[in-house]
């Protein structure tokens, strides 16, 4: 496990100041896993600084790329795996975003796809659909669930699709925890069709929620090496060949089990308590749908110059 200072991901910059001192010891020898995916073991994250010259919210210092090349392939997101009354609302609130832009037929592929839950909804709503996920587990469990979708395992860098292979791409909650997004989207706009599309969603760090909530909020979220704004998003993305086309509030549907299972994450809770709270099935059944300061992105492929 090494650290290592971030540069900003928007505009290249390397002066910062401090927003919200690391609730993980930078000297701790740590299993930087523990904090990552919806079932980690324990809330927490690394110092949050803001970039002097644009106003990128970021983790620094951050786990090195092998680190967290190794944790995203090596993860196994069990709360992931099984969809539930919540996940389905979610599945159907993505699909609506995208159908409100391009309509199926045609190729769609979801980046981070984990489990195959959004890419085998895709697929069933009429997509021909492809995923991708660093973690040859959760793509298992994704054949299994939906043998007819193509899926690849492989870190991003280590995966090419042919030039306007796809009129859609998808990033749930992804483009946040990559090292490197400038090259990602570089890559994804390459791989979408003329006027293809691309869909994401991320934390908000401009969000009413976030900035209420100051340091309580990030403790909601998986550690994060990027917290984007609508603004600094926009940049991001005209830099890398793409038109911000909406930036809207994400209402998420999630189980009160879930609630009480993140709860059970964070310092100073009942561990043991919550977690067991988390596994009745009555609490798995209810649901709840809120904001938690998380945004919709959608962008065009901006035409070659």
């Amino acid at each position: 496990m090494t650290l290592v200072t971030a540069v900003c991901a928007v505009c290249g910059g390397g002066t910062v100041s401090p927003v919200y001192p690391g609730t993980i010891a930078l000297a701790e020898q740590r299993d930087p896993a523990v904090y990552f995916s919806s079932s980690r073991r324990v809330a927490g994250y690394l110092p949050i600084v803001r970039c002097a010259r644009c106003g990128l919210l970021m983790t620094s210092p951050r786990d090195d790329d092998v680190t967290l090349g190794r944790i995203y392939s090596e993860l196994t997101d069990r709360s992931g795996e099984q969809e539930d009354e919540a996940g389905t609302r979610n599945r159907a609130d993505e699909l609506a975003l995208v159908g409100s832009y391009e309509r199926p037929p045609g190729r769609l592929l979801d980046v981070g796809c984990g489990a195959g839950l959004f890419v085998c909804a895709a697929q069933k709503a009429g997509w021909e659909a492809t995923g991708v996920d660093a973690s040859a587990r959760a793509v298992a469990g994704g054949l299994e669930r939906c043998p007819g979708v193509r899926f690849r395992v492989g870190l991003l860098p280590e995966v090419d699709f042919p030039a306007g292979s796809f009129q859609v791409v998808t990033l749930w909650n992804v483009l946040e925890h990559l090292p490197r997004p400038a090259e990602t989207l570089d890559r994804i706009r390459s791989w979408l069709a003329r006027d293809g599309w691309l869909f994401l969603s991320l934390p908000n760090a401009d969000s009413r929620i976030a900035r209420l909530m100051g340091k309580r909020w990030v403790l909601l979220l998986r550690e994060h090496l990027w917290y984007f704004s609508p603004t600094t998003m926009a940049a991001l993305l005209s830099q890398n060949g793409f038109v911000l086309a909406d930036a809207r509030p994400k209402l998420v549907s999630v189980s009160v089990a879930h609630i009480v299972g993140r709860l059970a994450q964070s310092p100073g809770s009942s561990g043991k308590v919550t977690g067991r709270l988390s596994g009745i099935g009555a609490l798995r059944r209810l649901t709840v749908r809120f904001p938690v300061g998380e945004m919709y992105v959608v962008a065009r492929r901006a035409p070659a110059p």
